[in-house]
């Protein structure tokens, strides 16, 4: 059953990788003010490391049916780095601290740490144009990953954004699915899907 939802889990992961531009519904832009039409909430997470370096934050605005996220994070391993948006609208999400990690293989990886941050809800990678030790981008979206309405995730201050991506096999590049070279699907060496910042959303 583990293997069967992990292989299952993966899967959904590297096709968000592959189609993710259909996700980010608007493209990347330049950051400008409110126009004074509508009701803007504001919010920010701060990034920390779960697995490994790097720091972060972001910045979102929800307006009128549309979230604009503004992402930045630096030390990061050179690779593939897919974000979420995680969580669930009955709980507030966390970021996995070390005591997840359950095989005790000295890292987090996504099935640990989703009893902390949840379910994904919305993808805010672009493809697979997210890489390097930088990102910066600002995107806007209209709804969340399964079709529904942004509202339909009530307050954000409840959910977490997690950035992936962790060179494990220390070649210097975040780019291997299987680290272990066994041909198995296991997020345990997976360096695309392994968490490597989190943050909770909150009020700005």
């Amino acid at each position: 059953m583990r293997r069967s939802s992990t292989s299952l889990l993966l899967a959904s992961l590297l096709t968000a990788v592959a189609g993710a531009g259909a996700t980010a519904q608007a493209h990347d832009r330049t950051e400008h003010d409110d126009d004074g039409h509508g009701r803007a909430d504001r919010f920010e997470a701060e990034l920390e490391p779960v697995n490994g370096d790097g720091d972060g934050r972001v910045r979102l605005r929800e307006r009128d049916g549309k979230l604009v996220v503004k992402l930045k994070a630096k030390g990061l391993d050179d690779g593939i780095h897919i974000a979420h948006i995680h969580g669930m609208a009955e709980a507030r999400s966390e970021c996995p601290g070390s005591s997840f990690d359950t095989d005790g293989n000295g890292v987090v990886d996504l099935l640990e740490g989703l009893p902390a941050y949840g379910p994904v809800q919305i993808t805010l990678s672009n493809g697979l144009s997210d890489v390097g030790t930088r990102l910066k981008y600002r995107r806007s979206y209209t709804q969340r990953d399964n079709g529904g309405s942004l509202e339909s995730l009530g307050d954000l201050s409840q959910y977490a954004i997690v950035v992936h991506g962790v060179d494990l096999d220390h070649d210097h590049m975040a780019t291997n699915t299987d680290a272990a070279g066994d041909g198995q699907p296991n997020p345990a060496d997976n360096e695309i899907s392994m968490p490597a910042l989190c943050g909770v959303i909150e009020v700005d």
